[in-house]
């Protein structure tokens, strides 16, 4: 039976009703040091909202593009992988729940809701939140397991496939037929063709500008290519949404939504070509993103905080073929079956519980200390945002 907690006692924590009434969580560090299994636990703080939220030019001065070294941490988000080239978050590539709001704030100017929710799915998932560290690529020494290893001997960081990295990506393969991490030339390639046939034209030329007919078809063609692939190719509700917001986030002009969400914040214009900001999602822009993971030249973030959108879903209402469900047993893809209720109101909702039930590690539940402070914040946080009735304790396999 699904493992969910107490409505009513977690309605009654000051936590809870902290989250609700939208203010910070916490406003300053505990003094008590705790620690378990060697580890000195991190009490984690909701950063502020940023007060400037304009366009301006990104990067600054102060975070210039540094290739990454050969031991620092990148994964299959273009989005963090650019925020660490450029030192927006720590350039090794382990960062923390608190640096990833900070970062996506300033240089994507994407919304502190979304940012929080991103962070904090993030470090449940794939970081170790007794210690507030998460790798945005793989296994490093630099974030230790959880205490007692109770997801295992690692701590395996967001390239790890099945919890939140999966099938189905714009510029990786899968991971059960190649490389989930790294950017794949020949699937952006593929995309490239997609682009020349249905693309706007715009500042850079004829067809160099992504519409709502080429991200319909990219999407098209990535599902369809790696379901034939990929014995097993997998899209359940947690993925499923985001295979629609990476295309979406393109128009919305961003990069990798993170968890790896397979996008995140990426733009709302740029200036070349003398014309301010063209709030143009061009192929240069975005290849400069996927590829080459740094800022265009003359790049501006958004204008105003980024939160939500309608293109993914009007890329899934072209699409409706498409639902959350699997490869079977003969390559025959299959839904999954329907979410129980009262968790199927929404896909929104729906996307929780699979989150709590399936991928968050049920060891969670049995913490304590500053890893339960913290691990009670991050559930708060991402319950309260998903309109579910009720909340859901994690109840996901460990060691995966």
């Amino acid at each position: 039976m699904m493992k969910t907690f107490s409505l009513l006692l977690l309605a009654a924590s000051p936590l809870f009703i902290a989250v609700n009434a939208g203010s910070n969580i916490r406003d300053a560090s505990s003094t008590t040091v705790d620690i378990q299994d060697g580890q000195t636990g991190v009490v984690m703080v909701i950063p502020p909202r940023q007060t400037d939220t304009g366009t301006k030019p990104i990067p600054d001065a102060d975070h210039p593009f540094i290739a990454p070294g050969p031991n620092d941490m990148r994964g299959p988000c273009p989005g963090l992988n650019t925020l660490a080239n450029h030192g927006y978050i720590s350039r090794n590539g382990i960062t923390s729940f608190e640096e990833i709001i900070i970062a996506a704030q300033e240089a994507y100017n994407i919304d502190r809701t979304m940012a929080v929710g991103m962070a904090s799915l993030n470090m449940l998932a794939r970081g170790n939140a007794f210690v507030n560290k998460i790798s945005i690529g793989g296994v490093s020494p630099l974030v230790p397991p959880l205490p007692g290893q109770i997801d295992g001997p690692e701590t395996r960081g967001i390239a790890a496939h099945g919890r939140g990295e999966g099938d189905a990506s714009m510029t990786r393969s899968d991971v059960h037929i190649g490389d989930n991490r790294n950017f794949n030339q020949t699937l952006w390639d593929e995309t490239l063709e997609i682009l020349a046939k249905f693309g706007d034209d715009g500042p850079d030329g004829p067809a160099t500008v992504f519409n709502l007919e080429t991200l319909i078809d990219m999407t098209r063609q990535t599902l369809e290519s790696d379901q034939f692939l990929d014995p097993e190719f997998a899209i359940p509700i947690r993925r499923f949404a985001l295979v629609f917001d990476g295309p979406g986030l393109i128009m919305r002009q961003r990069v990798c939504k993170w968890y790896n969400y397979k996008v995140q914040a990426l733009h709302d214009g740029d200036s070349s070509h003398n014309t301010g900001t063209t709030k143009l999602a061009t192929r240069r822009i975005i290849t400069t993103f996927f590829m080459n993971q740094t800022f265009p030249e003359n790049w501006h973030r958004a204008a105003v905080p980024i939160l939500g959108g309608s293109i993914p879903s009007e890329i899934m209402a072209a699409l409706p073929e498409w639902v959350p469900g699997h490869n079977d047993e003969n390559g025959v893809f299959v839904a999954d079956p329907p979410v129980p209720a009262p968790f199927n109101i929404t896909s929104t909702c729906a996307t929780f519980w699979d989150n709590f039930a399936n991928s968050v590690p049920g060891t969670l539940v049995n913490v304590t200390g500053v890893f339960k402070q913290n691990v009670d914040m991050l559930t708060a946080l991402l319950f309260n945002a998903s309109g579910c009735p009720e909340p859901v304790a994690p109840a996901g396999p460990t060691n995966v």
